[in-house]
């Protein structure tokens, strides 16, 4: 492999150079060692994703007792998720395994704060009768008290 160049890129070389030459049809090219692993491993990505989410969901579902308060705190997820991308690709950081702590680190974050914004406005509904029609901006205005 070339130097600064990752074993995605190398496979999809080898690929483009495969399909530039046009191997005959009893040719069969496919990668062995890391590199097979490396794609196996991809292909199991999205099931192990959509798995993780589920389980999320569902501990969510038992704790609040609730279909739609998990779904509240899921849909913070992509946003911070993106958020984190960008911020990489805008310093010219390559998606490293320390980038990928610190995306995981984020997500943990933001899941956190969406928690307690949902047990804020739970607590409030439940002690100071507000109601779930009301803005959210409401609870948090009444907690803060005068300016």
């Amino acid at each position: 492999m070339a130097p600064e160049k990752s074993l995605s890129q190398a496979l999809d070389a080898i690929h483009n150079a495969e399909a530039r030459i046009g191997l005959p049809a009893g040719v069969v090219a496919s990668p062995q060692g890391t590199a097979k692993a490396f794609v196996d491993s991809l292909s199991n990505q999205p099931t192990l994703i959509l798995a993780a989410l589920l389980a999320v969901y569902i501990v969510l579902g038992v704790l609040y007792e609730s279909l739609i308060h998990p779904v509240t705190i899921l849909s913070t997820l992509p946003s911070a998720g993106v958020g984190a991308l960008l911020a990489l690709m805008l310093m010219h950081t390559e998606f490293s395994i320390i980038a990928l702590i610190g995306v995981i680190l984020l997500i943990g974050i933001v899941k956190k704060n969406a928690i307690m914004m949902i047990d804020f406005a739970l607590q409030a509904e439940r002690e100071q009768g507000l109601s779930t029609a009301m803005p959210s901006s409401t609870p948090a205005c009444c907690a803060s008290g005068p300016l």
